[in-house]
């Protein structure tokens, strides 16, 4: 099996250069939306030159001069593009160790989420899982802060080529990736572009090579939010129910893919539409039929699975006859949800929802039930459909325990759901995809900070 790293994809983090030794730094900034004007008792060596519009000014400072440098560079050196903040790592060794702080970390993020930009507004975007690039260095080119658009649906261009990569999971700033052409696993940090390849398992205990499907990713931060090891969890795709849980496990401490087969207290079978499972609270959970969901915490020894069930209340002959399509099942701020949609327009609720109240015991308590005559929306379009569109569940709101997104068919867009207000407006338009469903998306979280991959050892 191979692991290789693509140190070469982080040469531009300034990391690699020679730290020079210096008494005295002067620097040069041009800012560009926003004046910096400098406190009076640091001395200005250039006059502002400022636009037309007064939008641009260029200060020169002696940073020794200040009577607090520290507090002068955090607040310079927060508003600079990562791309150029980690090449002034190697300016001296003490800006090295100022920008590798956590409290600095903090700090650039903070700041980044409290600007008025577009992008930072919405700190997320919904990420459509297929992507049509060649080469996996273009689909890090996507993913680079100047591409955000303000859109809440983030969609891959060139969609009439071939499919060549799919995310499959995201976890603390890392992605995972599948290569449908070299069929091989891509472990990224979109900020810094650095990305490992993962080997393919050419030896199972359990018998010949299965065929596996549905990958789950975890991965571990330390007390500095740095990720420390990271575990991939695929499961074996099955052609009838079984009394056990199959699959293969990766764990970048070892480096080494390691077959399980674990019992289940019941008959499991996978949905013929399947999706990778979902992560909350560091435990992967694979919904499955008559049951809800078979869960499995890669990081807990023994090894061992269980059953959650889904809400007894809900409509099961929906799941059966639209296989999961109109129900949404995830985590939010430390909460498991369950979202349901009436698939037709003539039932009573349109909208249900229910929280897991006891996740040892399986607990769900009913939220709300909402009515179609109880929605609104500030939008006349969507307004006049309300009684007789077509919703499909997307995403919740990471941050917000309010909002869930929905698309909505008959308009190709997607919209937003108040909870609170009972009111959908459209969130962004048209779509593009026509079978956009939760099946093909996940909540994707902006990355603010550069997440390293660690290096598995080479077995």
């Amino acid at each position: 099996m191979s692991n290789h790293n693509s140190s070469n994809q982080i040469h531009n983090d300034g990391d690699h250069h020679q730290i020079p030794t210096q008494n005295r730094v002067i620097i040069h900034f041009r800012f560009q939306s926003r004046v910096i004007t400098p406190p009076s008792s640091i001395k200005q060596n250039l006059c502002s030159n400022s636009s037309f519009l007064g939008l641009v000014d260029t200060f020169t400072y002696d940073i020794h001069n200040a009577p607090d440098s520290d507090s002068l560079l955090y607040e310079i050196l927060s508003r600079l593009p990562l791309k150029s903040l980690f090449k002034f790592k190697c300016v001296s060794k003490h800006w090295q160790t100022l920008i590798s702080q956590r409290s600095f970390s903090q700090f650039y993020i903070s700041r980044m989420l409290t600007s008025n930009t577009a992008s930072s507004s919405l700190p997320f975007r919904i990420l459509y899982r297929y992507m049509y690039d060649r080469k996996i260095e273009d689909i890090l080119d996507r993913f680079r802060p100047e591409s955000y658009s303000s859109s809440v649906l983030y969609l891959s261009r060139d969609q009439h080529l071939d499919i060549k990569f799919k995310v499959l999971a995201v976890s603390n700033g890392l992605m995972l990736c599948w290569s449908f052409s070299n069929r091989v696993y891509h472990v990224c940090d979109p900020v810094t572009r650095q990305w490992v390849t993962l080997g393919r398992k050419k030896v199972y205990k359990y018998g010949p090579s299965p065929s596996f499907n549905w990958e789950g990713f975890v991965s571990r931060v330390n007390e500095d939010n740095v990720v420390t090891s990271y575990r991939i969890v695929r499961v074996e795709k099955l052609n009838s129910p079984s009394n056990y849980l199959s699959f293969d496990m990766y764990s970048s401490e070892t480096g080494e893919w390691v077959d399980y087969r674990l019992p289940c207290p019941n008959p499991i079978a996978f949905p013929k539409h399947g999706a990778g499972p979902i992560s909350f609270n560091g435990i992967l959970h694979w919904f499955i039929y008559d049951h809800g969901m078979v869960a499995f915490d890669p990081y807990k020894d023994p090894k061992s699975c269980r059953l959650i069930p889904f809400p007894a209340d809900r409509d099961a002959q929906s799941e059966v006859t639209h296989d999961g399509l109109y129900r949404l099942c995830d985590g939010c701020q430390g909460k498991l949800r369950f979202f349901q949609v009436a698939p037709d327009t003539d039932s009573f609720y349109c909208f249900n929802m229910w929280d897991l109240k006891d996740y040892d015991k399986g607990e769900w308590c009913s939220e709300f039930k909402v009515t179609r005559s109880d929605l609104s929306s500030s939008d006349p379009e969507l307004k006049s459909w309300l009684m007789k569109a077509t919703f499909l569940p997307l995403s919740f709101h990471p941050f917000d325990l309010d909002i869930v997104y929905m698309r909505c068919v008959e308009l190709a867009c997607v919209v937003s759901y108040s909870m609170h207000n009972r009111n959908l407006e459209v969130a962004c338009k048209p779509t593009g995809v026509d079978a956009l469903s939760w099946r093909v998306v996940v909540p994707f979280m902006i990355p603010r900070w550069p997440t390293p991959v660690p290096i598995s050892p080479v077995p």
